[in-house]
């Protein structure tokens, strides 16, 4: 046997063994399959030079990024390149990840590549490199050679779009980005907050090409932690915050966690868990939150502490909250376990590598006190209490506040026994976020045309700086729904009022339509708008056909009855039965006998944003 002509041959059946390994652990592979091979279809069209992958925060994206690199090294890619967050913890939790998988070539952090270019050429390279200016220009500068590589950006949307789109400027991430894809390389974005890709028309990524990332059966998310009912079935607490009782808000939600991980190792659960507190993106005052953690904890474990007397007792009413009958066990189980407990001060003072002590928590009371890095990127397994407090004093970004949801997860065993710490007034502006973003999420997965964004005045899908103003429109946004034959006499009748209810009428639409020409969460989405705000009203317009003008419309928008420039214009609100209300829907037909439901919001109140490029 010649070995030079087998040196680093594994095969091309990585991803195959992949999926295996991981059916083999009784995992979830279904998504990642989809997500893999829709990903690679796009590619091998030859017309997805950039896309984005979406899913939710916290749903399992490693791994199918795992599968990913691994089906691209099957299919003879020869660099792969693996952008992360500008983290020295987030770096190596992904490194970790992807090495333990066992992919060949193994993964290397792009500085512990060989200095020299001729000691790269003719072989396969998994590289990893933090966003930042002087890893990417060097990582540049020594792959020159490879015109056709592949980049996956973890957390797409964190540094890689231009904040200077409107300036005709370009900020230097995305500008060295630009360069490492080149005029052949392969963009691929991943991330749970795609709105600011889009809007951003970052790396002039194609949303039509957009793949959905499912979340595996045992996710737990948005719908049970924001649900539309209001009605939660975890353990919420909500104060009002101000200076002096978050402090006090705080001791308590630590006597709370500590009374939860008893609980879980009394109910058979016998694992170390993880408290999360953010509450400033300030250095400064996460040391003030640490203080106030150790100080709880060295009054407990002291006996002779001044205060230790009124802290059991604390903790004595708290333990009766999770056991009436038994509280006792609870409060021994904490006094007897006190000294077993981590802290650990994220992303502060330059510190780094305390997230993996937290994040798979290695002592039974766990707590990270921080900021940014706790926000974004990093999964927290065992995560049992977030104290959130973190507020903004103009727009909530609803891209940063839904990556903020470190809540969301697989914590189906647990989830019923969660602990949120909130003020309530937060907790109504992050619920808003959700229902947004849900909103237009949902609207993209059924494939209904451009991605539509909604802002009002307390929140928006991105930063003002990353819109592109030069193709997004502000105003005339609208959502559009599948084709169907069209019948005057019938769909007219649909949409009389006559005196049926707001409610009755979305019924009624609901019966006849199917879940593509009227989805259901759009119907969940007013449905939900009308029980729980009085003051919402909806107008249901008379059928128009569509595309009668003097040539203003090509055949193409005729036949689909779509343009980028929109069709359902603002003059349509004053035609309709009720021209204040806030939600407009109405049917647009053609000469070819096919109609779609169009809807749109009217007023200041909601803003669509949509980009027309």
């Amino acid at each position: 046997m010649k070995w030079k002509d087998i040196v680093g041959d594994v095969g091309s059946n990585q991803y195959n063994k992949r999926i295996a390994s991981l059916k083999e652990k009784g995992l979830y592979t279904d998504s990642i399959e989809n997500t893999v091979d829709k990903t690679i279809e796009n590619i091998k069209s030859g017309n997805g030079r950039s896309f984005v992958i979406f899913g939710e925060p916290q749903s399992g994206k490693t791994e199918m990024m795992i599968a990913l690199n691994a089906r691209l090294l099957d299919e003879g890619n020869g660099i792969i390149i693996n952008l992360l967050t500008d983290s020295i913890d987030l770096l190596g939790q992904s490194l970790d990840r992807f090495r333990e998988s066992g992919l060949s070539p193994s993964p290397k952090q792009f500085s512990d590549l060989p200095s020299e270019r001729n000691d790269l050429k003719g072989k396969k390279w998994l590289i990893f490199s933090k966003k930042n200016a002087r890893d990417l220009e060097k990582l540049i500068d020594l792959i020159s050679y490879e015109k056709n590589v592949v980049v996956i950006d973890d957390e797409a949307d964190y540094a890689s779009p231009n904040a200077k789109v409107n300036k005709d400027e370009k900020t230097k991430i995305n500008q060295l980005i630009c360069k490492l894809i080149g005029n052949h390389g392969q963009y691929i974005g991943v991330t749970a907050t795609p709105a600011r890709l889009n809007l951003n028309n970052t790396f002039k990524n194609e949303s039509e090409l957009w793949v959905d990332f499912p979340p595996h059966p045992k996710y737990v998310g948005q719908e049970f932690f924001f649900p539309e009912s209001g009605k939660v079935d975890y353990r919420l607490h909500t104060f009002h915050a101000d200076e002096g009782s978050e402090r006090v808000e705080l001791q308590s939600a630590v006597l709370h966690f500590l009374c939860g991980v008893a609980e879980q190792h009394e109910q058979g659960n016998e694992e170390n868990f993880t408290m999360l507190i953010h509450t400033s993106g300030k250095k400064d005052e996460h040391q003030d939150d640490v203080q106030v953690i150790q100080k709880t904890l060295a009054t407990l474990s002291n006996g002779t502490d001044l205060n230790f007397s009124a802290m059991t007792t604390k903790l004595e009413n708290i333990a009766r909250e999770y056991a009436v009958n038994d509280s006792d066990s609870l409060v021994e189980f904490v006094m007897r376990n006190i000294n077993r407990h981590m802290i650990v001060e994220i992303n502060s003072r330059g510190a780094s590598g305390g997230v993996s002590k937290i994040a798979k928590p290695t002592s039974l009371f766990s707590f990270g006190a921080g900021g940014n890095i706790i926000s974004r990127g990093v999964t927290f397994d065992n995560l049992l209490s977030m104290y959130f407090t973190r507020s903004v004093k103009g727009k909530f970004s609803q891209d940063t506040y839904i990556q903020r949801a470190r809540m969301f997860g697989s914590r189906e065993n647990y989830k019923n026994c969660f602990q949120l710490w909130i003020p309530g007034l937060l907790l109504g502006n992050w619920s808003k976020c959700f229902s947004f973003h849900k909103l237009a999420i949902q609207a993209m997965r059924s494939k209904s045309g451009a991605p539509v964004w909604l802002a009002d005045h307390k929140t928006t899908p991105t930063s003002a700086a990353s819109i592109d103003k030069s193709t997004v429109d502000f105003e005339g946004g609208e959502m559009s729904f599948a084709l169907f034959d069209f019948s005057k006499k019938r769909h007219e009748t649909l949409f009389l009022r006559d005196k049926y209810s707001d409610l009755e009428m979305l019924e009624k639409l609901r019966r006849d339509f199917s879940k593509d020409e009227f989805p259901e969460y759009l119907y969940r989405y007013l449905k939900q708008q009308i029980t729980y705000n009085p003051d919402c009203r909806l107008s249901f317009h008379k059928p128009s056909k569509f595309g009668t003008g003097s040539g203003a419309y090509d055949d193409e928008e005729k036949k689909t009855i779509r343009r980028k420039k929109g069709i359902f214009s603002n003059n349509e609100f004053s035609r309709s039965e009720r021209p204040e209300a806030l939600h407009h829907l109405k049917i647009f037909n053609n000469e070819y006998g096919n109609a779609r439901l169009f809807y749109k919001i009217n007023g200041s109140a909601i803003k669509f944003m949509q980009n027309r490029k």
